[in-house]
């Protein structure tokens, strides 16, 4: 009697994980868009997807929910939380089916963080995994008993998980390797007698092929569309895709949901043990059709992936582990394919594994949201009449927690979702048609990613050129940095032509064109510099500069030493002939004499340690004198 009610349990467990607290966070950046996207009218919804790296179809689905339940939080996240209970019952029921242990895979999936994380997220990934795992049913119970309405249940899933989002259609291969080894098994025996998921002699191949076929019949036409979209230049520098390193980057997600926290070297032997375990039981059981379809679904998809974002977009950020949350419920019913004496025993060494992760997530701020939500009732809390509010991109979850009074004073720079700055005239005339002329104003920052969409920080070097940093309050990776506007209209940053060159060894050469620093300083407070180089050839290696602040002596009392402009921008990664700004900021000691000081700059190889010597001879150069009081 008791495990007839096991799994209604389990469900409800599930749900309630799901649910508590599912409100309370705030949305971030990109639940922002969702909600966005959700209440545009489908036509234009399905333009402004072409541009974006997920399909329509999850934001249709939630323009009908939040018409019928809401746009609060908890409403719009309820979808999600909903898909993945469903996507809950299809593991279930897939490990029971592949007969493992339903309660053990539902257990799994339940407390899987990474599951529970996005079943509470006002995205498509919770619906793409009850898709593709349903799909992934299917697909099993065709090769079973090869009935023509499971194939297309199958297809037709799939081709809805990839209307969701892009990766879906990397389970193809899984599927087709699956359904190759099927086949090759159709055409053996054991003992004489054909195997179990072959109880049928006729092939399992064409049909799949044209059950395959619709599904990119239904997707490569919208592909064509957007297939400018998906890869759209990011403006930044991203480190190499490589082949292990994502794949052991999804390893990382299934254990930790991605959140920060560290897995010792127990966690991943618990892991190991569980992962060997299950499959030397299905070994010893002689469940062959079982591990390599389990295999051919969760490595398949997983290599698939890697290997397609490493020969097409080496250098591009269109991979993230969550993309390929379809495999995490085939893990869980891999995990539970043990004998049914010890199947509670990989649900405990995970539950362990998983446990510092799930108390963190539940109960650390640190580890959850940007808090999107505090950071606008700051904002909109400290506001004054005439102040403007100036946005990196549209942040449509800013948006969402504005009040219509307060949108009004809010301007986003660059407009859009992807664009970045790539020059000040943009900031200029923004600002300036903002701002009034007649009397100083003050502009409140709203940053997030800003060193994505304004890496040169032409914004803020604007404002600083054209008045002063009141102060700055931060909301985890939000930047709230407050200005002062001296003056109006704004003007340019006034920079000095230099013309100092710096060569390398190898031959790398970088020309100072200009230059702008703080003419006056106060002690204690910051000492700002820009620096424009340019290059005539992309450099061979990432040089640091420094910045260094010298006495009357030539002795350093304070300096600066960075990459430039930033990890994500480093010099090899500079396009040929392209003109970079550089910003510096220094905080002058509070004990430092009042005085006079020289501004001194020069760049060096930070493996080597060497650095590039001047055109006009040295390794620095000497930018000129500022008033420290």
């Amino acid at each position: 009697m008791l495990r007839k009610f096991a799994l209604p349990l389990l469900l409800l467990v599930a749900f309630a994980l799901r649910v508590v607290g599912l409100g309370a966070q705030s949305l971030w950046f990109d639940e922002g868009w969702s909600w966005h996207l959700a209440r545009l009218p489908l036509a234009e919804m399905s333009a402004a997807t072409a541009g974006d790296r997920s399909p329509t179809l999850y934001y249709a689905l939630l323009h009908f929910w939040i018409g019928a339940g809401g746009q609060g939080e908890f409403a719009m996240r309820l979808l999600s939380a909903a898909a993945d209970v469903a996507a809950l019952a299809s593991v279930a029921a897939l490990a029971s089916r592949m007969r493992g242990s339903r309660l053990a895979a539902a257990a799994l999936y339940a407390l899987c963080p990474a599951a529970i994380w996005y079943a509470q997220e006002t995205r498509m990934y919770a619906l793409v995994a009850a898709f593709t795992i349903g799909s992934t049913l299917a697909l099993w119970s065709w090769l079973e008993n090869r009935r023509t309405r499971a194939l297309v249940i199958s297809a037709v899933l799939l081709a809805l998980a990839a209307h969701a989002h892009y990766y879906a259609v990397f389970l193809l291969p899984g599927h087709a390797l699956a359904v190759a080894l099927a086949e090759i098994r159709r055409r053996t025996t054991d003992d004489g007698r054909p195997l179990a998921v072959v109880r049928r002699p006729s092939s399992v191949v064409f049909p799949w092929i044209l059950a395959a076929l619709g599904v990119i019949a239904t997707v490569a036409p919208w592909l064509l569309l957007a297939r400018g979209g998906f890869a759209y230049d990011d403006g930044f520098a991203f480190p190499l895709n490589t082949i292990d390193g994502r794949m052991l980057e999804w390893l990382r997600w299934f254990l930790t949901a991605g959140l920060p926290t560290p897995i010792e070297w127990p966690q991943w032997l618990a892991f190991g043990l569980c992962v060997g375990a299950a499959i030397g039981a299905l070994i010893a059981q002689r469940k062959g059709a079982q591990i390599t379809f389990l295999l051919s679904i969760i490595v398949i998809p997983l290599l698939a992936a890697a290997v397609a974002v490493r020969l097409f977009y080496p250098y591009r950020s269109v991979f993230h582990p969550r993309y390929l949350i379809a495999l995490a419920p085939a893990a869980c019913v891999l995990l539970a394919m043990l004998p049914r004496r010890i199947t509670a025993t990989p649900v405990l060494i995970m539950a362990i594994v998983w446990l510092p992760t799930l108390r963190g997530y539940f109960t650390d701020p640190a580890l959850q949201r940007d808090n999107v939500r505090a950071a606008v009732h700051h904002v909109s809390e400290a506001l004054e009449p005439g102040d403007v509010i100036v946005m990196s991109r549209d942040n449509f979850a800013a948006d969402y927690y504005f009040t219509s009074d307060t949108r009004a004073h809010v301007l986003a720079l660059p407009p859009g979702l992807h664009g970045i700055l790539d020059n000040d005239a943009a900031v200029l005339n923004a600002l300036n048609a903002a701002l009034n002329a007649h009397a100083p104003k003050r502009v409140r920052l709203f940053l997030w990613q800003d060193d994505v969409v304004d890496p040169q920080r032409f914004l803020e070097t604007t404002l600083r050129a054209n008045g002063y940093q009141i102060g700055e309050y931060n909301f985890g990776q939000i930047r709230l940095p407050l200005y002062q506007i001296e003056h109006a209209p704004l003007t340019a940053l006034p920079l000095r032509p230099n013309d100092a060159e710096f060569i390398a060894d190898n031959g790398d050469r970088f020309t100072l064109q200009r230059s702008w620093f703080s003419p006056h300083a106060h002690t204690g407070d910051w000492l700002y510099a820009v620096l424009e180089w340019r290059t005539q050839i992309t450099p061979a290696r990432d040089y640091k500069v420094f910045v260094h602040v010298l006495n009357a002596d030539g002795t350093i009392v304070f300096q600066q030493d960075k990459l430039t402009l930033s990890a994500l921008m480093p010099t090899s990664h500079w396009h040929p002939d392209a003109t970079k700004r550089d910003s510096y900021a220094l905080v002058a000691p509070a004990d430092l004499p009042p005085g006079r000081y020289h501004i001194r700059i020069g760049m060096y190889d930070p493996q080597s340690g060497t650095r590039l010597h001047t055109a006009q001879g040295g390794d620095a150069v000497v930018l000129g004198e500022v008033g420290i009081e």
